[in-house]
């Protein structure tokens, strides 16, 4: 440790005394400008630093520290990887400057010029005092080198697009996320036109320096193209406050909740929530609540389709190095709990970090520092093996995806058409921008199902408490509380499961209905399903005096259902005699005109019934006895394209 510690000393010795020299040699205004080139090269941001090193040195050619920095800061642009190895070969070897042949190797790394990279960092190691750490970081990066040389072998054929606009050549643009619907882009934005302006403390000596990170909002301008977005604009004061970061996570699917990171400003580096009040508007960020937010860095969160399940990333200790990710349980009380680390598939000694969770909650993709990278973060996905209760080995999404840069913040858009992403290619000085590539996914597509309930009080949208349960185990998978404005309730659903929902409403018994979701390989199926509660003596739109004046049969007061549930197989004699029978239902609409339905006439005839709860529903095939003769026409309806198809014991 020792030797380490005084191997950096020694090399940090050694760079600050050539500024010091630098600085003595450099007078007047030039002096302030030198100032403001060394704290930017140190924050990353290497283009504004060759800016003013270019200029200095143009002004004095033989001051050597001038040229190193020029140098090492065209490696980080995209354009000038040849100019920097042109500018440093002069310094090789240099005791003054022994990291010139590093940054030379780094020039033909981030140039895909591996196998030239590889043998410069063995120089570099080779032929210089590097300290530990040095050694360490340069070891990696050969490594890095070695995989980009596999990856390069199989480069991927696709579809690869940069976002424009929101992008800004200024500032840069990163964690994409994609609200449900495709109508809103939400992204990170770091630039001059962030809230709280420049974050240092040098800039009480510089005008230069890191901008804050704000949440920032593009819309969607309409049309097929999924990718045509508007310009991008800030968040309301409430998200985006000044004087911290602030930067998307993920969006919940049925969109009622932002996972928001903060810090500054005395919040810590911390996963927060925060409620939609409509449209782009959200509410003040709220702390999580539970104990996933620890005194250390928890940068990342998303939320599985589940509504339960929250993947996030940690570098708090006890993981496997570096960060890590994580997943927490939702609770009854709406607390997150029961940590549980990922494991070494997935975890390594270096980072992981953006965790992303598509369809069933079988495929995570994520970005690391380690699992055969070509430099950088590069992105993986990872599937589980349900069989062996145990993740199978981590995939790189390969390139033109990954690069040697850092490409992060993968999102998939509920259809699995597109993946959005940021990545700081051929950007310089860490500069990211948001790009999309088809197809959005690696893997075979998995299917999505959303279960959209509502909930309706004498034909009125309200508010009840919704139970989720596997029908055929009993757990109870989700408690959700329906929009006391709207009366919707969304959850994520497995393919060729059957599910029982538990409704409560204030001032009414418990009310079970059931939804059977059919076997699906892919795509996206949505499954509107109605929950009615009626008072005493309501029959959709009067009280019990219009009942009895228009002489309504006592049988359509429960709009020609039958208490009979549907997962039966056979119907008795006496309730065959009371008119019941398995139809198959392939819509229910109040406004029945929004019904199309001539695909299914292949099928069969669709018969169309009015009932007196003002919903007309839409049948199919004959009256069944049998509930797997009925099931048969199910099947029929869905692969003629019907996905939301049930089966009803109606009158």
């Amino acid at each position: 440790m020792l030797l380490n510690l005084r191997s950096i000393f020694c090399a940090s010795f050694v760079l600050i005394s050539c500024a010091i020299v630098a600085q003595d040699n450099v007078t007047g205004p030039a002096k302030k400008r030198l100032y403001d080139a060394d704290m930017l090269f140190e924050q990353g941001e290497y283009l504004r630093a060759l800016s003013i090193y270019d200029s200095l040195w143009d002004a004095k050619p033989n001051e050597t520290y001038l040229q190193y920095k020029t140098g090492a800061c065209y490696v980080f642009k995209s354009n000038g990887r040849e100019q920097a190895y042109d500018i440093l070969k002069d310094l090789k070897g240099s005791s003054d400057f022994p990291r010139a042949t590093f940054y030379m190797a780094r020039s033909k790394h981030f140039d895909y010029r591996f196998q030239e990279a590889i043998n410069l960092y063995n120089d570099y190691l080779s032929n210089s005092k590097a300290s530990g750490a040095e050694r360490i970081e340069t070891l990696k990066l050969i490594n890095n080198c070695e995989n980009g040389i596999e990856l390069m072998e199989r480069k991927m054929a696709l579809t690869l697009e940069i976002l424009t606009p929101p992008s800004n050549p200024q500032n840069s643009q990163y964690s994409p996320v994609i609200g449900p619907e495709g109508k809103h882009l939400y992204y990170t934005n770091r630039g001059p036109d962030s809230e709280g302006d420049l974050m240092t403390d040098q800039t009480k000596k510089s005008d230069v320096g890191l901008y804050y990170e704000d949440v920032f909002v593009a819309d969607h301008l309409g049309g097929d193209d999924q990718f045509n977005f508007g310009e991008g604009k800030g968040l309301n004061e409430k998200i985006n406050t000044g004087q911290r970061h602030e930067a998307p996570m993920s969006v919940s699917y049925d969109n009622k909740i932002m996972y928001i990171y903060l810090s500054g400003d005395k919040a810590e580096e911390d996963i927060y929530i925060s409620y939609n009040e409509g449209d782009t508007a959200w509410s003040g960020p709220k702390k999580l609540r539970g104990n996933v937010n620890t005194p250390h860095y928890e940068g990342h969160a998303f939320l599985a389709p589940d509504g339960r399940t929250l993947y996030f990333s940690s570098d708090k200790p006890g993981g496997y190095g570096g960060r890590d990710l994580y997943t927490a349980i939702m609770k009854e009380d709406s607390t997150y709990g029961n940590i549980t680390n990922l494991g070494p598939k997935i975890n390594t000694e270096f980072n992981e970090d953006s965790p992303f969770i598509y369809s069933n909650g079988s495929s995570l993709y994520f970005a690391s520092e380690a699992h055969g990278s070509m430099g950088g973060y590069d992105m993986f996905y990872i599937k589980f093996d349900s069989t062996k209760n145990d993740w199978q080995e981590a995939i790189n999404l390969g390139y033109p995806i990954n690069t040697t840069d850092d490409d992060r913040f993968y999102y998939i858009t509920k259809d699995g058409d597109w993946g959005y992403f940021s990545s700081a290619r051929a950007s310089g000085e860490k500069l990211h921008d948001i790009y999309r590539i088809q197809p959005g996914t690696f893997e075979r597509l998995n299917a999505l199902v959303l279960l959209v309930g509502t909930v309706y009080i004498d034909d009125v949208e309200s508010s009840a408490l919704a139970k989720i349960m596997d029908d055929k185990t009993g757990d109870v998978l989700a408690t959700l509380i329906a929009d006391s404005t709207t009366g919707e309730f969304v959850y994520s659903l497995l393919p060729d499961h059957k599910y029982k929902i538990s409704l409560l409403a204030d001032g009414f018994p418990p009310k079970v209905e059931y939804v059977k979701v059919p076997p699906m390989k892919e795509g996206v199926l949505r499954i509107e399903h109605r929950f009615d509660f009626y008072t005493d003596g309501y029959a959709s739109g009067g009280g019990i005096q219009d009942q009895l004046d228009t002489l309504v049969d006592p049988l359509d007061l429960l709009p020609g259902v039958c208490d009979v549930e549907p997962d039966r197989e056979e119907l008795t004699e006496e309730e065959i005699a009371s008119g019941c029978y398995f139809r198959v239902q392939v819509g229910a609409y109040r406004n029945p005109g929004r019904f199309k339905y001539d695909f299914l006439r292949s099928v069969g005839e669709v018969e169309i019934k009015g009932y007196s709860d003002g919903i007309t529903r839409f049948l199919m095939g004959p009256k069944f006895t049998k509930r797997s003769e009925a099931d048969k026409l199910r099947m029929e309806c869905v692969a003629a394209g019907e996905w939301d198809s049930w089966i009803t014991v109606r009158r």
